[in-house]
């Protein structure tokens, strides 16, 4: 059919403010600086992308990023929708060296063939799990503003706490102490971003450990080519160690699962694209490591995609989804399915993501 043959794209910035810095070890995001990436086929229907910029640990620009958007746009038009997987193949190759726009022109595409068929993201992708619940993230800062920050989290109804850690590790004990007091009972997930050494971060989990903070997962312990550090604490630790930055491409997961050198994989569609995306989910499945679901600093359109991707294909015991929570206006609309206590409801939404930049139809 004619009308779904891509026609035309476009590329444009998209820029939030955060209600506060996503403060991590390893840098820090004021604001939202990412990009949108637009495909309208012949009849009218556009899909839609949204590729996420993290300069601190990608080493991706924006300005690179929307060049290579361009250079996929260009490649996609005249191409029929109904050959999505072909010029998915395809985007793999263009632009493999720049993920960020990888994952946006995929997530364009999918969203295309989605609302031309009429379902979901999360019907595409086997429709197992219909709803998940995120987790809140406690950025690195003080005791004082980690125990209000939980304690109005808290309140709101959320009741998993990632603490970012790896600055100040007398000041990391003191927030989680605050955590705990705010939340008692509530799950915490740790994650250091490559701060610590292997023995290092033995030892501060033990801390914890003696003041009753027993974490449900640590999330990338040691720096991203540490490999033996990642498969020492796997083998001390009780809870799962997830990779994330050692995780880059599935080239790397298929090395650390073969080595036995984690019990967890976080899965980032800005990290891998949709693809291999998958194909990490389908190895670690097989081989019975737990999975994460997680995101950069991302709005509501990329991060609905990654709630249906996880959703979709079910088997996740970590979901951290939890961007457009600290986002004060992205411009995003049809996130309805998004609750405010963080439940994504996956079978509300009717076709493709369900998710559209203010200005779009």
């Amino acid at each position: 059919m004619k009308d779904g043959y891509i026609k035309k794209f476009s590329v444009k910035e998209l820029d939030a403010e955060l209600f506060t810095p996503f403060t991590i070890s390893s840098g820090s995001h004021r604001s939202l600086e990412n990009a949108i990436f637009t495909v309208e086929a012949a009849g009218g229907v556009k899909g839609f992308g949204e590729a996420a910029i993290a300069t601190h640990i990608t080493g991706e620009t924006r300005e690179r990023t929307m060049k290579s958007l361009r250079r996929a746009g260009e490649l996609l038009c005249g191409r029929d929708a109904a050959d999505y997987l072909g010029a998915m193949c395809e985007l793999e190759k263009l632009l493999d060296g720049n993920r960020a726009a990888l994952a946006a022109a995929e997530m364009a595409v999918l969203d295309l063939a989605c609302r031309l068929q009429g379902i979901s993201l999360w019907k595409f992708f086997g429709g197992r799990t219909p709803r998940l619940k995120t987790d809140i993230t406690v950025v690195i800062g003080n005791s004082a503003a980690a125990y209000d920050f939980t304690l109005k989290m808290r309140r709101r109804g959320f009741h998993i706490f990632k603490v970012k850690t790896g600055s100040d590790m007398d000041e990391d004990f003191r927030r989680l102490e605050a955590i705990k007091k705010a939340a008692p009972g509530c799950a915490v997930y740790l994650d250091a971003n490559c701060a610590y050494g292997a023995k290092e971060a033995e030892k501060f989990i033990k801390d914890l450990g003696r003041r009753g903070i027993h974490p449900a997962v640590v999330e990338q312990p040691v720096p991203r080519d540490d490999m033996d550090g990642l498969a020492y604490l796997s083998k001390r630790l009780p809870m799962p160690v997830c990779a994330d930055e050692s995780a880059y491409s599935l080239d790397d997961v298929f090395r650390l699962i073969r080595k036995n050198a984690v019990t967890a994989v976080n899965i980032k569609l800005t990290k891998l694209g949709f693809l291999r995306a998958r194909e990490v989910w389908s190895l670690a499945r097989a081989k019975g490591l737990k999975l994460m679901m997680g995101e950069m600093v991302e709005s509501e359109l990329a991060s609905a995609a990654a709630a249906q991707f996880a959703g979709g294909l079910g088997g996740f015991d970590f979901i951290d989804l939890d961007i457009p929570f600290f986002i004060k206006n992205s411009g995003m609309r049809g996130a309805s399915f998004l609750s405010k206590d963080g439940v994504y409801s996956l079978d509300r939404v009717k076709a493709g993501i369900g998710v559209v930049p203010g200005g779009s139809r």
